[in-house]
């Protein structure tokens, strides 16, 4: 019985050597973790898709949904790009990274809990991070980046457009210099035909760096790889050639509700109000409709800039064993609701997020082409990908996996804009509660009796959110019922 066990194992080590000096796997052999492709875009409404809405033109993005799943009622945690990105990168609430506006941000020293990036690196992957970050006011390192491209925010270990290409980078900047701050004065949303080449624009330029870089990879690790875009943000500068797609005649833009004065009490007064008003209440319907179709025309760019790069990575093999992430920041008022552009509100435009899982690593129990109507966060994707890849949580984080069907029956977001106040939004498919309170260090303490006041909503009957409900009689029993629920979400967000 000896010389039998030792004749096995002789055979079984033959077998083991010929498949691996062959190239083959073996039975024995773990699988090769998946690769991660995490794609997103700055300021994307919900609805410029093309499965959607039939006036935008998304092929790669619509090829996405139709092999993966669209995440229909998915929503940011704030809707402003600094604490956006904090939340989805780490997996937390504002009030728990507390970073609650866009002069925010956290130090290396502080940083509560593992990046996105940091969880994969340490698992395994290489990590590689193209485009926007955004995290705050402070300067900061890769974050577990260890190769890293960005168009504007220096990064300790990282390249910058400015560094590597400064004569584009300057020739952006005077493009764009008329249009104000963050691009977002009424001629940056007006916009017009860029006359720079697309590698002379940021999001160029980031989608140059990363082809290259999928083109020489030489690394037998599995791929964790980040590309992030700072458009359809205005300005809307477009590059030749996509607005061509359009027809500007055609476009269908903002609806105005009949009011003589803005009605937005949790949001009154932000957003550069009177700027927007005063010259969109007067602009001309060809202005509308330029101004939005360039919004769209800014859509398609990004969607063709993640299809080649998606290309580049099919033709390098990196597709094989995949999951392909894609989401946004925040969305984009685009005009609605009084003439509000941007985002700083918890209106649908500004909060939902379009969100998509797709590829060829898309766990079996999530079904192809489909539609999950349950409820979806940005939160929710750190712990989704740590899931996935069979990651243990650093620290236990309150959202959930979106592999899961087993979800909470809301999603939330909240707004820090106004000082001493603070606005939280409880959403489900048919209804929404936004409630104003005054502001608390710590979430955990707010109570019913910081309450200043309240909007609410049903999403069925007015999906434009017109018509505010709150404390009417035939809303108060359901209203009751999300405010408690919302009061007891808020206790479990203690600042790590």
């Amino acid at each position: 019985m000896k010389n039998n066990s030792n004749t096995f194992l002789v055979l079984i080590t033959l077998i083991i050597f010929s498949c691996k000096k062959e190239g083959k796997s073996t039975l024995l052999e773990p699988l090769k973790k998946p690769n991660i492709i995490f794609l997103m875009d700055d300021q994307h409404r919900f609805d410029a898709l093309g499965i959607i809405n039939k006036q935008v033109i998304t092929p790669t993005l619509d090829s996405l949904a139709k092999d993966g799943v669209f995440y229909s009622q998915a929503v940011c945690q704030a809707p402003m790009c600094v604490p956006s990105r904090n939340s989805m990168m780490l997996g937390l609430y504002p009030n728990q990274t507390g970073v609650y506006r866009n002069s925010d941000g956290i130090k290396d020293e502080n940083v509560p809990v593992k990046t996105m990036a940091e969880y994969f690196k340490e698992a395994g992957y290489e990590t590689a991070g193209f485009g926007k970050t955004h995290w705050g006011k402070y300067k900061t390192n890769t974050r577990g980046f260890e190769t890293r491209y960005t168009s504007e925010i220096k990064e300790d270990g990282g390249i910058t457009m400015l560094e590597m290409n400064p004569e584009a980078k300057k020739k952006y900047d005077a493009e764009i210099a008329d249009m104000g701050p963050g691009e977002e004065n009424n001629l940056g949303y007006l916009g017009f035909t860029s006359k720079l080449e697309e590698d002379e624009h940021r999001d160029g330029w980031v989608t140059k760096q990363a082809i290259n870089y999928i083109k020489k990879r030489n690394d037998e690790r599995p791929l964790f790889l980040y590309l992030s875009y700072m458009k359809p943000h205005a300005g809307h500068n477009v590059p030749k050639g996509y607005e061509d797609l359009y027809d500007a005649d055609t476009i269908k833009y903002a609806e105005q509700p009949n009011w003589k004065k803005d009605n937005s009490p949790h949001s009154e007064g932000v957003n550069r109000r009177d700027m927007y008003r005063t010259y969109w209440s007067k602009a001309s319907k060809e202005d509308w409709q330029l101004m939005t179709m360039r919004y769209y025309a800014n859509v398609t760019w990004i969607d063709d800039m993640m299809g080649r790069t998606l290309a580049a990575l099919k033709e390098k093999g990196l597709l094989e064993n995949t999951l392909i992430v894609y989401t946004s920041d925040h969305g984009e008022m685009l005009g609605e609701r009084f003439y509000k552009f941007n985002k700083y509100n918890l209106y649908d435009a500004s909060v939902r997020v379009p969100m998509l899982l797709a590829g060829t690593a898309l766990p079996k129990n999530l079904q192809r082409n489909s539609i999950d109507n349950l409820s979806a966060e940005n939160t929710d994707l750190l712990p989704t990908l740590l899931d996935f890849a069979n990651i243990k949580q650093d620290k236990p984080l309150l959202g959930e996996s979106l592999l899961s069907n087993k979800r909470n029956e809301a999603t939330f977001a909240a707004l820090h804009e106004r000082d001493g106040e603070a606005a939280f939004m409880w959403r489900t498919v048919n209804y929404k509660l936004i409630l104003v309170l005054n502001r608390r260090e710590n979430a955990a303490n707010y109570s019913e009796k910081d309450i200043i006041t309240g909007e609410f909503y049903n999403l069925k009957e007015d999906p434009k959110e017109w018509t505010n409900l709150y404390d009417n009689s035939e809303v108060k029993e359901i209203q009751n019922r999300y405010k408690i629920a919302l009061l007891n979400y808020l206790k479990k967000m203690a600042k790590l």
